[in-house]
């Protein structure tokens, strides 16, 4: 199978467990195709932009995460790794230049529910979302490079509600970086799951993220937006 589709992106969607003891898990491995937007600033290179879909740029992907709930309360991670590159056109001139960015994006939050009865349930936030990049410029046969890692603060919420005993929806929203990291990143989801099995859930839905990074010279803004298909396994 095309590596491009088999690395084109596994991360988790969060929606139903199975009962162990007091805790309920679930971990889901997705299918992401987004549209990536670059804007890379990097050494004396002048700013390298990019904007296309992530199955013609994609050299290697791994997102997973998981999430453990005891009543209100939940614990949730992921661990990502992406490998990107892309010829682009600078000025009048076609594929004058090009970038590459590799590297990982953790994250690990709790989360609180402020509000739920049978259909519904609102949790609240906050966690850190650390990014590790190596991330490279060439522009008309000059190459600069720079590895860039930091730690972002994370608040934010989320809402599912249970449309009848197989479907539901959700929306996620969060926001960090304030500067002590990045200058700021954002996040926004929404999904529709229906429940396969008892251990099962399909779901599909829409994510966009989008940091943006600064350090001296360095500037770093990424965006990846599109839909996703996912299979969550309870456990």
């Amino acid at each position: 199978m095309n590596n491009r589709v088999l690395a084109a992106v596994a991360t988790v969607c969060v929606a139903g467990g199975a009962q162990a003891g007091d805790w309920t898990y679930t971990v889901a491995p997705y299918f992401w195709g987004p549209e990536v937007r670059t804007s890379l600033d990097v050494g004396p290179n002048p700013p390298v932009n990019g904007n296309t879909s992530i199955f013609d740029i994609l050299k290697g992907a791994f997102l997973i995460a998981g999430e453990a709930r005891n009543g209100r309360w939940s614990i949730g991670g992921e661990f990502n790794y992406l490998n990107l590159g892309d010829d682009v056109s600078i000025g009048r001139f076609d594929d004058a230049a090009s970038w590459k960015l590799e590297g990982t994006m953790s994250t690990l939050g709790a989360s609180y529910a402020v509000y739920e009865d049978d259909q519904s349930r609102l949790d609240v936030m906050a966690g850190l979302r650390h990014w590790d990049l190596d991330v490279s410029t060439t522009v008309r046969n000059r190459t600069v490079s720079t590895d860039q890692s930091w730690t972002d603060p994370l608040i934010g919420a989320r809402y599912s509600h249970a449309l009848n005993e197989r479907w539901s929806v959700t929306g996620l929203g969060n926001v960090g970086g304030f500067g002590y990291g990045s200058k700021f990143q954002w996040e926004a989801l929404v999904q529709a799951s229906w429940k396969w099995t008892d251990r099962i859930n399909v779901s599909g839905g829409y994510r966009h993220l989008d940091v943006e990074f600064e350090e001296g010279r360095e500037v770093i803004d990424l965006i990846l937006t599109g839909p996703y298909v996912a299979l969550a396994f309870s456990f």
